[in-house]
């Protein structure tokens, strides 16, 4: 066995968090992230798989208010526009609720930098391979 290789219970767990996992848009009023926890997520997102394990992403912690009502507006506009391209259907998307910007306890965003090519390992033959990533 290879000293990589997962056991029998590492597996089920990493196959069970595959199978429960949910897109959660339903969050806890009020509620606040633990430092601790907020380091864990980030640490687990950073380790993501990526094209030739380039991680091109940045996280953005939102925590002004303002901001954050800013960014709802956007999506929500985003939200109206994405219904009017889908024609008959658009009243069906409307009624789904595609966001949580005002009600999750935290809010980051993902982003690709601009000029990132100066910086990333992989996008000289593939520059298109951040964006998959």
């Amino acid at each position: 066995m290879s000293e990589h290789a997962f056991s029998s219970d590492e597996r089920r767990a990493v196959y069970r968090a595959i199978a429960e996992r949910r897109d959660m848009r339903q969050f806890v009023p009020g509620s606040n992230v633990a430092p601790e926890v907020l380091g864990r997520l980030l640490q687990a997102a950073h380790a993501a798989p990526s094209v030739g394990l380039m991680q091109p992403w940045r996280f953005i912690r939102i925590t002004d208010d303002a901001l954050r009502k800013k960014i709802h507006t956007l999506v929500d506009e985003e939200r109206v526009n994405t219904a009017d391209a889908l024609g008959a259907r658009g009243d069906e998307f409307l009624a789904l609720k595609v966001e949580g910007i005002l009600d999750c306890a935290e809010l980051f965003v993902v982003a690709l930098g601009e000029n990132r090519d100066r910086h990333i390992f992989g996008r000289r033959t593939l520059p298109q391979m951040d964006l998959a990533s």
